[in-house]
């Protein structure tokens, strides 16, 4: 089983201000390696770094230190087209063309990843199908319910057939049976691709069911890296949600 995503070393610092700057060291001696096809969790509190590293890892930022290879490549500065043709993200608050259908979503974002013609008319159906949209596939982005954004969200992840899968929260704020069905569907797309899957989540049942190894995050450091099970020893937990208080502090 190949290495997908390598980080060596990974800094981030942000700073604000004009007159009395102020810095954040949202990453700090990050090291990582996800393999091919494996279900990989990015665990911790509120501003601990995961989603600036899922940036990173989708090529929206570029790390200040440190050496990060996605696919096989180097990034050293903005992520080619070739390679983002590859991967793909679900955010838990999808932002889409409000005008536009679920339907023509789906086209449009078909077209970004230069999917055309019968193409993009066969993944459009097989995803619409999918995800269950057929009765909201003429309904606009602005009549949908929460639970049918996000499904929106994640058949539009999918349209490229990427080999990387990046899931930003992906059931924050869905009723628990939408939320269920939501991750079943995740289960359902890894074990008929065998897709990597890169999830970012707070819902401990969520990394439990889900996630193959672990790493939690605070204040941009990696705290515990490996199963649940390790971080469960680590910890002296009998599950993953008190394990989860106890790295927190």
């Amino acid at each position: 089983m190949d290495n997908v995503i390598v980080a060596k070393s990974v800094y981030k610092t942000f700073k604000s201000g004009f007159i009395n700057k102020k810095y954040v060291n949202a990453l700090k001696d990050i090291n990582i390696t996800i393999k091919r096809g494996e279900i990989f969790g990015l665990l911790g509190p509120n501003g601990a770094g995961k989603t600036t590293l899922l940036n990173i890892f989708s090529g929206q930022l570029l790390p200040d230190k440190g050496q990060v290879w996605i696919l096989g490549k180097e990034i050293t500065t903005n992520m080619p087209l070739e390679l983002k043709t590859r991967i793909n993200m679900c955010s838990g608050n999808p932002n889409f063309p409000w005008s536009l259908t679920v339907e023509e979503n789906l086209k449009f974002f078909s077209l970004l990843y230069n999917i055309h013609g019968s193409n993009c008319a066969t993944a459009v159906d097989k995803y619409i199908k999918m995800f269950g949209l057929e009765k909201v596939r003429k309904t606009r982005y602005d009549s949908l319910s929460t639970g049918n954004k996000q499904r929106l969200a994640l058949a539009k992840s999918l349209i490229n057939n990427p080999e990387i899968l990046y899931l930003d929260e992906p059931t924050i704020g869905l009723d628990p049976d939408i939320a269920k069905k939501i991750r079943e569907s995740i289960l359902r797309i890894h074990q008929e691709t065998n897709m990597t899957i890169i999830l970012t989540t707070h819902y401990m049942k969520e990394a439990e069911e889900l996630c193959e190894r672990i790493s939690f995050i605070k204040d941009g450091e990696i705290k515990a890296l490996g199963t649940k099970y390790d971080i469960m020893k680590l910890t002296k937990s009998e599950n993953l949600e008190d394990a989860f208080i106890e790295l927190s502090g």
